[in-house]
């Protein structure tokens, strides 16, 4: 039965068809199943970036939930590879609204959510609760991750050793990414816009430095023939991540140097000094003027 789901799912994606709902807004979401081999696998929607699952005899491992709206399209196409099971556990990278907001789908069906530390006090929080793409209330019951993973930790499930690791002070103060230790698979969480600006969110614990600093812990973790899904983007290699941390590295020093010399951000501006970077790495939501606003403020410590 497991068998026969699988290669109808595989074949739907093959195929290039996806598994549709109707959100809130009136845009349809789309989810893409990619098999990663070992019972892993890579969801991806054309609103929220990618969940990624672990499916085998101990049940059913989910690594984000995204948008409230969005979670029974990801739950239909987790069935479809799990044997119509119930997600049984779920990891939150870290704490933004579309990485969270299914949470509560997914614990009022059995799950137990799990996330750094420091997550859930920050979704408690009504100061540091932004939630990207929702209202910026606290959250409360299901909501909630109830258990904490630390650096380091592990679990060992469905024939994987998932073990947890910690970025400090990243793309938020609580990042985490999932290493599958014997399938040679990470999941990046949003340490990884593959190919993309970052967004960092300097308002919740994020920093330049430290961004740099957790994709090289990625990228140290994988070897040459890693599967690595990132937050949002394609599914990328060790090559992929080590190109963000240079070109983060690289943005930064212009923008540092600019700032040396005096020159206020509209000035900066003015310079198109990311111009070398805008056509690879421009896109929507973090255009080439929002980075060059984030390297300035995460720099200078002004908000311009």
């Amino acid at each position: 039965m497991i068998r026969a789901t699988l290669t109808a799912a595989m074949a739907a994606f093959a195929a290039g068809l996806s598994t549709p709902v109707h959100a809130q807004d009136g845009e349809d979401v789309y989810v893409e199943t990619l098999d990663l081999g070992d019972g892993l696998y890579m969801l991806a929607t054309n609103r929220a970036g990618n969940v990624g699952v672990s499916v085998g005899e101990d049940g059913v491992f989910m690594i984000d939930t995204q948008m409230e709206a969005f979670a029974p399209a990801i739950d239909r196409a987790q069935r479809a590879v799990s044997g119509d099971r119930s997600v049984d556990l779920v990891l939150n990278t870290h704490l933004h609204g579309d990485h969270v907001l299914g949470n509560a789908y997914f614990a009022d069906a059995g799950a137990t959510i799990m996330a750094h530390e420091s997550v859930r006090e920050a979704l408690m929080n009504p100061v540091t609760a932004q939630l990207t793409g929702a209202t910026p209330e606290p959250l409360s019951g299901a909501y909630l991750p109830t258990v904490a993973v630390s650096q380091g930790d592990a679990a060992t499930l469905n024939g994987e050793t998932a073990r947890f690791h910690h970025a400090p002070a990243a793309h938020t103060g609580g990042d985490l990414f999932v290493v599958f230790e014997d399938a040679d698979v990470i999941h990046a969480g949003d340490l990884l816009f593959s190919g993309m600006f970052p967004y960092i969110d300097l308002d919740n614990g994020g920093t330049v430095e430290g961004m740099i600093a957790g994709l090289r812990q990625v990228a140290e973790a994988a070897g040459p023939d890693t599967q690595i899904i990132p937050g949002h983007g394609p599914l990328s290699t060790k090559a992929d991540v080590e190109a963000s941390a240079d070109m983060l590295e690289e943005t930064r020093a212009v923008i540092a140097g600019l700032v040396d010399e005096g020159l206020s951000y509209e000035q900066i501006l003015e310079r198109e000094p990311l111009a070398g970077w805008h056509e690879d790495w421009n896109w929507g939501f973090i255009t080439t003027e929002r980075m060059i606003w984030t390297l300035y403020r995460d720099i200078t410590g002004e908000t311009p």
